[in-house]
């Protein structure tokens, strides 16, 4: 691949033509390291790139007057936004957006995705039945059952199996009303308060005291269910067939011999619990409450069926009858559904366990990160089965250890209040990670632009860093361009990743009109030379000492390093120690 950068007046850069080439060899491969003093170019070239990766215009901020131009071409053609990710140097914000892409399984998912496809069908089904009988959106009814009933929706299947299991009254008179009629916003708002609800009251318990006067109807069968049983006999075509039915009046027995005259005994008993002078007054003070705008097509639903009044005295179990009441009017979609779910649950709830156990991606990632970084934290996924199943978004659990055998779970905030500023970078990179092996699994080919990623980390976790970008640079769709004002680490990719690649080991520096990126000029390890001729250069063994200092540190040679220190720090001891005592 081949990278041709022509900028002008961007973040401070007044002027950079450049050509970089990739092209992958034996010899090399596709890495660039661009080492860059403060205030030359690193930061400036990354905004850049990050602004093609955000499809944002580039401009010069403390001089936005200047003409800026961002001419920017992969192999001849201007880059493209999936071409380019940027790792910045630290973002505490950061978080991989396709994490669940890791987490997926594609084999359990689509003997998943089998299993339930005949569930799912008769799900769909009776959903559209619901949907037509509630007059709500088909999307709405999984919440509406379950809401009514106080479940997840995720248990919607399981609780249509549990109520279809039970011995459910009659409550298909119901079925004829809509939901948003019965439950708008402003009826239940209004049936919460303490005013409207004793009056509620008042009318519920007059209305009871009539029932149970009646010469027919009681609290047990009232109107409603008479008007079932009137409606059942008549669809069933029983009084046709010449039977009868006999019905007690004040303790006498009446024989029914058609429907006609059952409706009239029921509708008599119904217009003297409804026409009493009592309970229309009842009535009257809550009908001066449903007056208001949002009110009035509930006053009017109310005022031809007063019976539902009672109804709103408990408006959970109201909505459960009604939900009920859907699902009796569609008895057999209902049924084909349960059927199917319980002879699938079984094979399902397998795939769900599989699931949980899977060893994703995510995992191989975690597990290589936690073998090269020493960080006090853990990570996991509570809810994997729902993320590799359902494409459900992953809920990470962090878990943080404080090296005295005791852990406990923390929130992604809490964990970076307590991390050191190299714990936070690190966390940062296995998000970075994330992304990258998203990218590698999916080919794209990608220029990654990586803004000195290895700050703040002590020796050894900077050679993780090294590691990976190492691993990173071996995938073949992958470019990587390095961006540096740390001369060690720019150093250290050179021999160790880049090897003797000369032009691609560069170094930045700026004029007043633009700005030159040379091959490094010396590039052999200077700690040969250093060795060779430490006995007789002075400068030699003077240069060496920060870096032994830290080669003793790592090695826990706290004599040596105490030593040391002491000449690059003003300690008691540093005007008393002489070159033989280094020797």
């Amino acid at each position: 691949m081949k990278l041709e950068l022509d900028l002008l007046n961007c973040y401070g850069i007044n002027q950079l033509i450049k050509e970089f080439n990739f092209t992958k060899s034996d010899a090399s491969n596709g890495v660039h390291s661009l080492y860059a003093p403060n205030g030359t170019l690193k930061t400036s070239l990354a905004k850049t790139f990050k602004d093609i990766e955000a499809e944002r215009e580039t401009k010069d901020l403390i001089f936005p007057q200047r003409k800026t131009k961002r001419d920017i071409k992969v192999n001849g053609q201007p880059i493209l936004k999936d071409q380019v990710m940027v790792i910045d140097s630290y973002d505490e914000s950061y978080s991989s957006k396709q994490l669940s892409t890791l987490l997926v399984n594609d084999s359990l998912k689509q003997q998943y995705d089998e299993a339930l496809k005949e569930i799912d069908d008769k799900r769909a089904l009776l959903v559209k039945d619901l949907a037509k009988s509630s007059g709500k959106q088909a999307k709405s009814v999984p919440e509406i059952v379950c809401q009514a009933f106080n479940r997840p929706e995720k248990e919607l299947l399981e609780l249509l199996s549990e109520l279809f299991a039970k011995e459910n009254e009659d409550f298909s008179s119901f079925n004829g009303f809509k939901y948003g009629d019965l439950f708008s916003p402003k009826v239940l708002e209004l049936a919460s308060t303490d005013g409207f609800g004793q009056d509620l009251a008042d009318y519920v318990e007059t209305y009871d005291k009539l029932i149970s006067e009646s010469a027919v109807l009681s609290r047990t069968f009232n109107h409603q269910k008479a008007s079932v049983i009137s409606k059942s006999l008549s669809d069933t075509r029983f009084f046709t067939a010449s039977h009868s039915v006999n019905l007690s009046v004040r303790g006498e027995r009446q024989e029914i011999t058609s429907k006609k005259h059952l409706d009239e005994i029921l509708q008599e008993e119904q217009n003297k619990v409804f026409h009493n002078p009592e309970l229309k007054e009842k009535f009257s003070k809550l009908d001066k409450k449903l007056t208001t705008k949002e009110t009035q097509e509930f006053r009017d639903l109310i005022s031809e069926n007063q019976a539902l009044f009672p109804e709103y005295k408990d408006v959970n179990k109201f909505k459960q009858k009604i939900v009920i009441s859907y699902l009796q009017a569609h008895q057999s979609a209902w049924e084909d559904l349960v059927t199917i779910y319980q002879s699938n649950k079984h094979i399902v709830k397998n795939i769900i366990d599989q699931a949980k156990q899977q060893e994703t991606l995510w995992r191989s990632v975690i597990e290589t990160f936690n073998m090269r970084f020493s960080v006090p934290f853990k990570l996991s996924v509570d809810n994997q089965d729902e993320v590799i199943l359902s494409n459900a978004v992953p809920v990470i659990r962090f878990v943080f250890y404080d090296g005295r055998d005791t852990s406990d779970q923390v929130s992604h905030q809490s964990l970076l209040s307590v991390l050191s500023q190299g714990e936070k970078r690190a966390l940062y990179i296995l998000n970075v990670l994330f992304e990258i092996e998203v990218r590698t699994k999916a080919r794209i080919p990608t220029l990654i632009v990586i803004d000195d990623i290895a700050d703040s980390f002590d020796y050894k976790n900077k050679y993780a860093i090294v590691e990976y970008l190492r691993d990173i640079a071996k995938v073949p769709h992958f470019n990587l361009l390095l961006l540096t004002h740390n001369f060690d680490f720019h150093r250290i990719v050179g021999s160790r990743i880049i090897g003797s690649a000369r032009d691609r080991r560069l170094l930045a520096s700026k004029t007043a009109t633009n700005i030159q990126l040379n091959t490094e000029k010396y590039q052999n390890d200077v700690f040969n030379a250093w060795k060779r001729g430490m006995h007789q250069n002075e400068l030699y063994m003077l240069a060496s000492i920060p870096f032994v200092r830290n080669l003793a540190e790592y090695c826990g040679r706290d004599a040596h390093k105490k030593k040391l220190t002491s000449l690059l720090h003003l300690k008691q001891d540093s005007k008393s120690i002489t070159v033989e005592d280094l020797q």
